[in-house]
């Protein structure tokens, strides 16, 4: 695997995370830490045109792991909202201007880390409501929501295969993180990774031939990439700092994650070959 020069996005050094590009390749979103609040932003490609597309919070509650839809007119994500000294964390969408918010999912289950399905009609995500972080699907509209993991571990950071027939996810229900796949419909679970550091994050290359994830079996948080198969996982960040939350350019030729190099936090792009 090539793997080409990495360059740095953003500059201002404020705590980010979950990049994911649009599909038309021009933009970003992603979640930026900045005066106690997170929020979600968006750039351009190039690193350049920023523009927060949620409203400040009084309440500072934090919104993240923003998803674009496949059509790429909306931005599904987690919202978060306190009640007392309990919260909340809901699935919801909104326009790419942040406006038009729908709420998809709700209730006090820790429902996170929304994923498109590949046609737009579903999301999948990970919620507590059984008790522990399990794997459910929901159309679009909220409706027929379904359970695909029924394991006693913890299932999350769901990704769609680019034909939506598999999504693979971390759980640590050999032990210790590593990355699976199922078919769609939550049957046929394998394991695609096996080491004693923990794997995790995955995210599946819009051409199907790949999957980034978060590997610390250097001692440190890289970036990897393997085959879909669960074969040839390669370092790809290659850094001593912390790297974490790889997207893909929708060509599957760039990654795109975020990590901690001179003491501050920004977005960095390599291309991969």
């Amino acid at each position: 695997m090539k793997i080409g020069p990495v360059h740095r996005l953003t500059t201002d050094g404020f705590f980010k995370q979950n990049p994911c590009f649009a599909p038309n390749a021009n933009e970003i979103v992603f979640v930026r830490h900045y005066a106690d609040e997170f929020g979600i932003c968006i750039i351009k490609s190039d690193g350049t045109g920023f523009r927060q597309i949620t409203e400040p919070r009084s309440d500072k509650a934090p919104q993240y792991h923003p998803a674009w839809s496949p059509d790429g007119k909306s931005i599904a994500y987690t919202f978060f909202t306190f009640a007392g000294t309990d919260g909340s964390q809901h699935i919801q969408t909104m326009g790419t201007d942040g406006k038009s918010i729908e709420r998809i999912v709700s209730g006090s289950q820790f429902n996170q880390h929304p994923a498109w399905s590949p046609d737009g009609k579903q999301l999948a995500f990970s919620t507590m409501r059984d008790g522990n972080p399990e794997i459910y699907v929901v159309n679009r509209d909220g409706s027929e929501m379904k359970r695909l993991t029924t394991n006693s571990a913890m299932d999350q950071h769901p990704t769609w295969s680019p034909d939506g027939k598999h999504i693979a996810f971390e759980s640590d229900r050999d032990g210790n993180q590593e990355i699976y796949v199922m078919t769609s419909d939550g049957k046929n679970v394998r394991r695609l990774t096996n080491h004693p550091s923990s794997d995790t994050y995955p995210r599946w290359s819009p051409d199907g031939t790949k999957i980034a994830f978060v590997s610390h079996r250097d001692g440190n948080d890289e970036i990897y990439v393997m085959d879909a198969d669960g074969g040839n996982p390669v370092n790809v960040s290659r850094h001593p700092a912390l790297d974490k939350f790889p997207a893909w350019r929708p060509d599957s030729k760039a990654l795109i994650w975020v990590s901690r190099r001179d003491q501050v936090t920004d977005l960095y792009i390599g291309e991969i070959g």
